[in-house]
């Protein structure tokens, strides 16, 4: 084995982690996401308006459908499979742009002030559930600084899996392209003339 190929190895290796712990991360984010969109629609249910509850179910369904293109993007880098790394960068691509509206919507919701006689109502019908729920259901600063951090890390995550899964991609076109040349240096059929 030549000492160019094992380098070639090596960052095809590289970058088939990168892909892996990208998707993973971003399964995570997903689950993360799903869970805390069910519990807030669950628990807060009535006491939440009708704007709450459009961008809780936006946030899941986004989500959710991430959680679905990383376990392609799993899965592809597991197998090499250069089509399903390939689906998986379009449906995070596609999910991005998807999760940027809904999240920017779900952030005006969040960071919106409906105004002093709503603030007193969401008071009044939040007293009664525990802290964390309630701080969800107040919009309190804490909740409100916490998701947008969450948003920004998924976003970041996202743009470096994209960036990630186009350099694997590369890499197993170029690592194709390589076997196609070995192959046909490999052909032994007579030559006959020019094509």
């Amino acid at each position: 084995m030549s000492t160019s190929s094992s380098a070639e190895r090596s960052i095809i290796l590289s970058s088939r982690h990168h892909v892996l712990y990208i998707a993973f991360a971003e399964l995570m984010y997903s689950i993360t996401f799903v869970f805390l969109g069910f519990f807030l629609l669950f628990t807060l249910g009535s006491e939440l308006l009708d704007d709450d509850a459009v961008s809780l179910y936006l946030l899941v369904f986004a989500y959710f459908f991430l959680g679905v293109s990383t376990v392609l993007g799993i899965y592809g880098a597991l197998r090499r499979s250069r089509r399903l790394v390939s689906m998986f960068s379009s449906m995070t691509l596609a999910q991005l742009l998807f999760g940027l509206a809904s999240g920017i919507y779900c952030l005006t919701v969040l960071f919106n002030n409906p105004g002093d006689i709503i603030n007193a109502y969401l008071r009044h019908r939040c007293s009664s559930l525990n802290v964390i729920t309630r701080s969800f259901c107040e919009r309190t600063p804490m909740v409100q600084y916490f998701t947008l951090a969450l948003f920004i890390q998924i976003w970041f995550t996202q743009l470096f899996g994209l960036y990630c899964s186009q350099v694997y991609i590369q890499e197993l076109l170029n690592e194709q392209g390589d076997a196609m040349k070995e192959a046909d240096y490999d052909y032994d059929a007579p030559y006959h003339g020019e094509y």
